[in-house]
């Protein structure tokens, strides 16, 4: 995917407005920077009590970032922000204090997509200590908590909690930063250039509809595409729930959405969940030769290749020269658009 130079200085330039932002407590930010464009509250002591109301005065089609403090609280609502709501920062009180929650279905919506409790397609958004989760539950079938379709939108320190398709990072090009993502089945899908950098990826029980459990669904369509999901030095294991049933249980690492699936994995701990074979076939065995699965440099239980997959398409990378495209300087550009978020990031290997 060829990324828009000039948009991407301009984002730059945007966030250096707000270097420190996403680097601080809320409290410091405020103390610093002065008083957000808006504050929601529950209790009313904010400008609004709800994020929707919020979202839907914001101007449109600004130059300039606007800046919305959620205070600590639950707020029990399904929020669109849509692609004229651009340069947008949200800022919580912690992933445990500030909750946005909602429990759409695609039983219940006309869409797994239309599920989603948050669904952002604005570009240049930046969210810091914000939980999303979409409460459906492990037997609601198919349920997004959070679905993302904007470029350069950046997460840090975020939960993001559902059981089947927990987090859609559909179109565009995103980064998360030290956040946790709980899910059972495909909880990380979507066409989007992501990079998970320090990142926990929690495996949940499926209550009674089976055993078997899938972090990734990456929806690549044409071998020339260059989307994909990468989990750097993230730590895979079981949520707290799963822990007492791992011997029921076969967890995988992913399996192709689309024909062409892209799903790389480094530098990571998997912890002993994760099956021998590492990945899952999804009924198309054509796509065993399209896919591109790696796995580089990761450590733990779990990260033992001897009983991995014999794909034509999945292999283990012997040295960094061949996972260095996937880093988050050239995978998504992150060194043009991330130093002035005052998001920590590694542009290339730890290793």
């Amino acid at each position: 995917m060829a990324l828009n130079t000039n948009m991407l200085v301009f984002a730059f330039t945007i966030f250096s407005l707000f270097g420190s932002l996403l680097s601080c407590p809320p409290n410091v930010m405020v103390a610093t920077y002065g008083t957000p464009n808006v504050t929601v509250a529950t209790d009313g002591s904010g400008n609004f009590g709800t994020i929707s109301e919020a979202i839907s005065q914001i101007p449109v089609n600004r130059n300039d970032p606007y800046v919305v403090l959620i205070k600590a609280g639950t707020y029990n609502e399904a929020i669109h922000i849509g692609q004229n709501k651009s340069n947008l920062v949200l800022i919580g009180e912690g992933m445990d204090k500030t909750i946005i929650q909602f429990n759409n279905s695609a039983k219940t919506v006309r869409s797994t997509s239309d599920s989603a409790t948050v669904d952002i397609s604005a570009n240049d958004v930046l969210v810091k200590g914000i939980r999303f989760v979409n409460y459906v539950g492990p037997d609601g079938g198919q349920a997004v908590a959070l679905r993302l379709a904007g470029d350069r939108i950046a997460l840090y320190q975020c939960s993001i909690q559902g059981y089947q398709d927990t987090l859609l990072t559909a179109y565009g090009i995103h980064f998360f930063r030290e956040c946790d993502i709980y899910g059972t089945v495909d909880f990380i899908f979507g066409f989007a250039h992501v990079v998970f950098q320090n990142c926990n990826i929690y495996l949940r029980k499926r209550s009674n509809s089976g055993n078997l459990l899938v972090i990734t669904a990456q929806g690549r369509g044409k071998v020339n595409d260059t989307n994909g999901i990468v989990l750097h030095n993230c730590t895979v294991k079981a949520d707290k729930d799963l822990e007492p049933y791992l011997n029921q249980t076969k967890a995988f690492l992913g399996r192709p959405w689309y024909n062409c699936s892209q799903t790389i994995v480094m530098e990571s701990f998997l912890d002993k969940l994760i099956d021998p074979k590492g990945w899952l076939e999804n009924g198309d065995k054509k796509a065993l030769s399209t896919l591109n699965y790696i796995e580089y440099a990761n450590r733990g239980p779990g990260a033992n290749t001897k009983g991995r997959v014999q794909w034509p398409g999945y292999h283990i990378a012997k040295n960094s020269e061949e996972v260095k495209p996937y880093t988050v300087e050239n995978f998504i550009n992150g060194t043009i658009w991330l130093p002035s978020s005052g998001i920590p990031f590694v542009p290339g290997l730890i290793g």
